[in-house]
């Protein structure tokens, strides 16, 4: 009798493993870009895909079948804020495709340890003028909700994605949130990778998962890391606008999110108040996130031979977005 109870445990055990081994390879990557004027999908896709996984070869080549293995999901929506910036008067310049690519093949060369605050320095073009504004004025100006005409003067899609009277937000919501179900209906393990004003679309998409009542099936749902990068999450403006953000204790936050990291490059006037960390606090008081680090650090790209601590490339081939990635790998 013991030995045929042993068996059978010996049994049970093997196939656990499989199944865990089977769950454990299903990995999702829902990357959702950010603001401004964008180029046509696959050729987006393919610079922020490259990007990623230049970084990782660099660092963790190790890590480079895994990486190849995972769902890659690209949010795009450039096609909504190209619309929206011309009917504002905006005229769409030449495609930046080209720019972008030479960018990134200039971020390739440089090593892991070579993203240093000396590198940044000599990057071109360099200008710190408007991130000393953002950071001398917004805590005074968002005390008294003054910001919104700042906003949108600097960044009109932004301040339309919080207008009542536009569809613009929920169309971009829209688009992300299909990515999200299938990623959760596949119980996936999954790492949102966001920029600038992707950052707010998958903030309120995974407060609508887990709080809505649109989505009652996906409240207990998770994603494993939600990486922020260029986020005007921080700012005083931006957080009154999110969802949730009139609700009361634990309801205000997104209970959805594992671990976040966000990464914030100096001089991003975007991303200026760097302090995730501080701002959404009271998501660890009430145990809704195991771990919140912000990361301060140095984009050392520069499209057209300008430096744009924004840029997305110069975040997402990053060392400290690297070594996230792969250790969720």
């Amino acid at each position: 009798m013991i030995f045929i109870y042993s068996s059978v445990w010996k049994t049970i055990d093997f196939f656990s493993l499989i199944c865990y081994s089977i769950f454990q390879m299903s990995k999702t990557i829902i990357l959702v870009h950010g603001r401004s004027w964008k180029p046509k999908k696959s050729d987006l896709e393919s610079i922020w895909t490259e990007a990623l996984r230049s970084g990782i070869a660099r660092d963790f080549p190790n890590k480079l079948t895994a990486f190849d293995k995972v769902n890659l999901s690209f949010v795009y929506y450039g096609d909504l804020s190209n619309q929206l910036l011309k009917s504002k008067g905006g005229t769409q310049p030449p495609s930046s495709t080209a720019a972008r690519k030479k960018a990134l093949e200039q971020l390739k060369q440089i090593p892991a340890n070579g993203f240093t605050k000396s590198a940044y320095r000599k990057i071109p073009g360099k200008e710190s003028f408007k991130e000393g504004v953002a950071d001398a004025l917004a805590p005074v100006l968002g005390f008294f909700h003054l910001t919104d005409n700042l906003v949108e003067k600097v960044a009109p899609d932004m301040r339309d994605y919080w207008n009542d009277d536009s569809e613009f937000g929920s169309t971009c919501r829209s688009r992300m949130t299909p990515h999200l179900k299938d990623a959760f209906d596949r119980n996936d393990s999954i790492c949102v990778i966001s920029h600038s004003l992707g950052t707010m679309i998958s903030y309120d998409s995974l407060w609508k998962f887990s709080r809505s009542f649109d989505y009652p099936e996906y409240h207990s749902k998770k994603i494993d890391l939600f990486i922020t990068t260029g986020s005007p999450l921080g700012d005083e403006t931006v957080k009154r606008k999110l969802k949730g953000a009139k609700a009361k204790k634990e309801r205000r936050y997104p209970k959805s999110i594992k671990n976040w990291l966000n990464v914030a490059a100096e001089d991003d006037y975007i991303s200026h108040d760097q302090k995730i960390a501080g701002d959404f606090r009271n998501m660890k008081k009430y145990g809704l996130v195991k771990t919140l680090v912000d990361k301060r650090v140095y984009n050392l790209s520069y499209p057209n031979g300008k430096s744009n601590p924004h840029h997305s490339s110069g975040y997402l081939i990053h060392p400290n977005v690297s070594k996230a990635v792969s250790a969720w790998l």
